[in-house]
C-alpha cells in the first residue's frame, strides 16, 4: 500500500516521531499563515526586508551558507547590502564585486600562510559573493562571465582543501559535449553509500549546490552528494552556448546517472535525485523515465513551466500582441527571466510570446503514473497560494509513495526553496530519505 502524507493544509498534523510513515515531518501546532498571497519571490516575514524588490531574496540567498559555518557571513552580507540602491543592478553588482574581491584576497593570504581551514572558509564565502554579484547581469555584459569564473575558481580552490577533497567531475554528454559536476564523498573508505544527486533550477550554479542544494548537509549525514548541472543551467551554458535548456531532462539525467553508478562508492539501491526551483520540474520529469533513481525530491514541484512564468511576469495569459510592454522591466527579477533565462532556453532575440510557447513543452502532464519511485514534494508558504496549488493538483494525481510538505512563515522557512532556513529544509529532506532508504540498504 502506498504511504501518503499530506501536511499541506495543517503541518501540525504530520505524523510524530515513531510513525510508520516515511519522512514524517512536524511543524508547530500553533503555526498559522502570516504570509500574504503573492508570487514565488515575494517578500515574506522571514526575509531581511532591507529591499522591496527581489534584491531581498537574493540577499538572504547570499547569507544561507552561514548555516554550515563556512559560507556567507551575515555581517559581510548586511554591510554590502547597505551600499546598494534597491532595483539598481549596477549598484548591486559593484557592491558585491568589492566584497567578493576583498574576501578572495583574504582566502589567498590565508592559503599562502598555510591556514588551510581559514582559506577554505574564505574561498567559499568569496564564491558565494561572486555569484550573488553577477546574478542580474545579462550575458552581453562581459562582467557576467568574468565574475562567474571567479565564483567557480574560488569554489574549486575550496574544494581541494576539504578532507576528503571535493572532486571536480566532467560528465560525458551528447555529441561529445560535457556537463559540469562535483562529487562529495562522505568518507574516503570506499564503502558504497547512499547518494543524492542534486540539481538546481533556472538560476542556480553547480557550486552553490554545496550549501543551498544540500551537498554539505548530505555529507554530514553520511551520504555522498553529486552536484551537477544540465544543459541550459548557468555553468553549462557559460562553457558552451549551444547547451540550452530542453524539456526532456531525462536525457541529461541519464548521462549523470551513468557517471554516478560507475563509481564503486555509490550504493545503486539508494540513489536519490533532488531538484530545486526549476529543478522541481526537471527531477520528476527525469524519474518518470530514469528508473535507476530510487527516490526523488521536488522543491518546489512544478508540473508545467508556463503558469508560474506568467505569475512571475505579472501576465494573465500568453495571448495578445506586444507582451513585452506588459512586463515591468524595472523589476530586476522580471528582467532576469526575459533576458538571461530566455537566452538559456535558446530563445535569445525571440519575442516573449515565442519564449512562452517554447516553455509550453515543459510539462509533466500524462506522466503521473510513470513516476513510480517515492517522491517528496516541498513548498514554502511564501511562494503564494497560486504557485503552491499548481504543484498540489499534480501531487494529488500521483500514485507512487509520496509525501507533501509546505513550510510556513511561523517556521521561518516560507521563502522559495526555504532559502531563509536551509537547516530546516535539509532536515525535512534527509530525514525523509533516511526513512525511505532504511529498507533499501545493500
Amino acid at each position: 500500500m502506498n504511504a501518503v502524507i499530506d501536511v499541506r493544509a495543517n503541518p501540525s498534523a504530520a505524523p510524530q516521531s515513531g510513525s510508520t510513515h516515511p519522512g514524517a515531518a512536524t511543524a508547530p501546532a500553533s503555526a498559522k499563515s502570516t504570509t500574504r498571497a503573492g508570487t514565488v519571490f515575494s517578500d515574506t516575514p522571514g526575509l531581511p526586508r532591507l529591499f522591496q524588490s527581489n534584491f531581498d531574496y537574493q540577499l538572504a540567498r547570499g547569507m544561507l551558507a552561514g548555516a554550515y559555518g563556512d559560507g556567507g557571513a551575515v555581517g559581510e552580507s548586511y554591510s554590502t547590502a547597505r551600499r546598494i540602491k534597491d532595483k539598481d543592478i549596477e549598484s548591486w553588482t559593484v557592491a558585491w564585486t568589492a566584497t567578493a574581491d576583498r574576501i578572495e584576497g583574504i582566502a589567498r593570504k590565508c592559503l599562502s600562510g598555510g591556514h588551510i581551514v581559514s582559506a577554505r572558509e574564505a574561498f567559499l564565502r568569496a564564491s558565494v559573493y561572486w555569484r550573488t554579484g553577477f546574478f542580474y547581469l545579462e550575458t552581453k555584459d562581459p562582467r557576467q562571465l568574468e565574475m562567474y569564473k571567479h565564483h567557480r575558481s574560488c569554489f574549486g580552490q575550496a574544494a581541494m582543501l576539504f578532507d576528503p577533497p571535493i572532486e571536480t567531475v566532467t560528465i560525458p554528454y551528447e555529441n561529445g559535449k560535457t556537463l559540469p559536476g562535483y562529487f562529495m564523498r562522505a568518507s574516503a573508505d570506499g564503502v558504497p553509500r547512499a547518494t543524492v544527486m542534486i540539481l538546481g533550477g533556472g538560476d542556480s550554479t553547480c557550486e552553490e549546490l554545496y550549501d543551498f542544494g544540500g551537498g554539505a548537509a548530505a555529507v554530514r549525514r553520511g551520504y555522498n552528494a553529486f552536484l551537477w548541472e544540465g544543459p541550459g543551467q548557468v555553468g553549462a551554458f557559460a562553457e558552451d552556448k549551444t547547451l540550452t535548456y530542453r524539456p526532456d531532462y531525462e536525457v541529461p539525467t541519464r548521462y549523470a546517472v551513468d557517471y554516478v553508478l560507475s563509481r564503486h562508492d555509490v550504493d545503486p539501491k539508494r540513489l536519490a535525485l533532488s531538484g530545486l526551483s526549476m529543478g522541481g520540474y526537471f527531477a520528476p520529469r527525469a524519474v518518470a523515465f530514469e528508473k535507476r533513481v530510487t527516490a526523488v525530491i521536488a522543491n518546489s514541484l512544478i508540473p508545467a513551466m508556463v503558469p508560474p512564468m506568467l505569475l512571475l511576469l505579472g501576465l494573465k495569459d500568453t495571448h495578445g500582441e506586444d507582451l513585452e510592454s506588459k512586463v515591468d522591466l524595472s523589476d530586476p527579477m522580471k528582467k532576469f527571466f526575459v533576458t538571461d533565462v530566455q537566452e538559456r532556453c535558446g530563445m535569445a532575440g525571440k519575442s516573449l510570446a515565442a519564449f512562452l510557447d517554447n516553455l509550453s513543452h515543459y510539462t509533466l502532464a500524462g506522466l503521473e503514473g510513470k513516476i513510480t519511485c517515492p517522491l517528496l514534494s516541498i513548498a514554502g508558504e511564501g511562494e503564494g497560494q497560486s504557485a503552491n496549488d499548481l504543484g498540489h493538483v499534480f501531487y494529488e494525481k500521483l500514485t507512487c509513495q509520496k509525501t507533501e510538505r509546505v513550510v510556513t512563515s511561523a517556521e521561518g522557512g516560507e521563502a522559495h526553496c526555504q532559502i531563509n532556513n536551509p537547516s530546516l529544509k535539509h532536515q525535512i529532506e534527509f530525514d525523509w530519505l533516511d526513512d525511505i532508504f532504511k529498507k533499501n540498504k545493500s
